[in-house]
């Protein structure tokens, strides 16, 4: 088990000498100069983001309080869940921002960088797309709720949860999208990427 760990490490080695040799400076420095300004254009965006998502944290606690001293049913009486909403197109708003920057910085890296995955942009799309849906839907929902029906209550702020955990997802995706930063420093090619997960399922 030891030995096959070891020629593992081995051929990822012979993997990183090959990439690192085959990927000129240039490509590397120029890659390095898109990172950077992506980095810079993005990182108001980010910090928006974050002091927002701490909002709505501050805001989940409140309502899971609600919850376990038995009184969900205030959540849907105290004007809350319009301000969760707000906070929600808020969200939005920098998803939006953080998408058009991230286009912009795929368009100028070539398509062997690990870090060009125009399929990212779809799937970000499609999210936000689904969470300004449902952050729409939070008004009816607070209308399924009557006045002291507990029951009801929780399972609406269940799905309040829910809704908050997506709008966070929005948010984390920024993070997600800088995995590649590491692999792209070290040289390795988008193809070389796929070389290596392919030898780590076997």
């Amino acid at each position: 088990m030891q030995h096959s760990s070891f020629l593992k490490k081995a051929s990822l080695l012979v993997v990183m000498t090959t990439a690192i040799t085959t990927m000129s400076f240039a490509t590397l420095a120029s890659n390095q100069g898109a990172i950077d300004a992506f980095e810079a254009k993005t990182k108001p965006i980010a910090q928006d983001a974050k002091v927002i998502s701490e909002k709505q944290l501050v805001l989940m606690d409140e309502f899971n309080q609600l919850v376990a001293s038995g009184n969900a049913a205030a959540v849907f009486q105290s004007g809350k869940v319009t301000e969760l909403q707000a906070l929600g197109e808020q969200t939005l708003v920098q998803a939006k921002l953080f998408v058009k920057e991230y286009e912009q910085f795929l368009a100028q890296l070539p398509e062997t960088s690990t870090c060009y995955t125009p399929e990212n942009v779809t799937e970000y799309n499609q999210l936000i797309n689904e969470v300004a849906t449902k952050n729409q839907s939070l008004s009816e929902l607070t209308n399924t709720v009557a006045p002291g029906d507990e029951m009801a209550a929780t399972m609406a702020v269940l799905n309040l949860q829910m809704h908050a955990g997506q709008v966070g997802s929005l948010v984390q995706m920024f993070q997600l999208v800088k995995m590649c930063y590491v692999t792209e420093a070290m040289g390795y090619t988008k193809q070389d990427v796929e070389r290596m997960q392919a030898q780590e399922e076997l």
